[in-house]
């Protein structure tokens, strides 16, 4: 396995918090769960992995009521929002989502989560964002909220926004006169990216 996934998973593990009951919802391989203690589980019997582990077979947090932390990562942002709006809220929510961080926070900030932490790891020339969440009230809104409130207190912020300006400059001079909404939407994003 690249070096790349090992560092999103050790960063999991890492803002895993102890507890007595972990869920790690579509725990694939189970690396993570094995590393935590957790029960892991999968919605299939043939997709579960280490033999040493505690499986459930159960889709999402459906069969659970009393959860105190659950790792939910390596899904889609709409995927892992169905799963925590479906269910009761775990106390503790760690989560990793490839495709859409920014959809991920908005969600939890408009459904009664608070982010306390966040983290980046290095993944397939990209970084890897995961979220800690409580439920409570977010403070942060707007841009600050999407680009991850407790993000630039990790070492790999700088790099992280060096890479996000790049990918959002290029974006505005790609909608520059041809699609006025998306360029200013790209412009703000790029304002705000530069005073890092």
């Amino acid at each position: 396995m690249k070096r790349a996934g090992r560092d999103r998973r050790a960063l999991l593990v890492a803002m895993t918090p102890p507890a007595p009951f972990i869920v790690d919802i579509g725990s694939d391989h189970g690396h993570v769960a094995h590393a935590v203690g957790a029960y892991a589980t999968e919605r299939r019997p043939h997709r579960t992995g280490r033999l040493d582990l505690n499986w459930i077979i159960a889709d999402g947090l459906r069969p659970f009521r009393d959860v105190d932390v659950a790792i939910v990562a390596g899904m889609g942002a709409l995927t892992i929002i169905g799963i925590l709006a479906d269910s009761p809220p775990p106390r503790v929510a760690v989560l990793h989502c490839p495709d859409d961080p920014p959809r991920l926070r908005r969600w939890l900030a408009g459904n009664g989560w608070r982010i306390e932490a966040e983290g980046l790891a290095r993944e397939a020339g990209r970084f890897a964002e995961v979220v800690r969440a409580r439920p409570g009230t977010e403070p942060h809104t707007g841009l600050e909220l999407e680009f991850g409130p407790r993000l630039p207190q990790d070492p790999l912020w700088p790099e992280h926004v060096r890479q996000l300006l790049g990918h959002w400059t290029n974006l505005a001079e790609a909608t520059a006169g041809k699609a006025p909404e998306k360029h200013a939407d790209a412009m703000a994003r790029v304002q705000w990216l530069s005073r890092w």
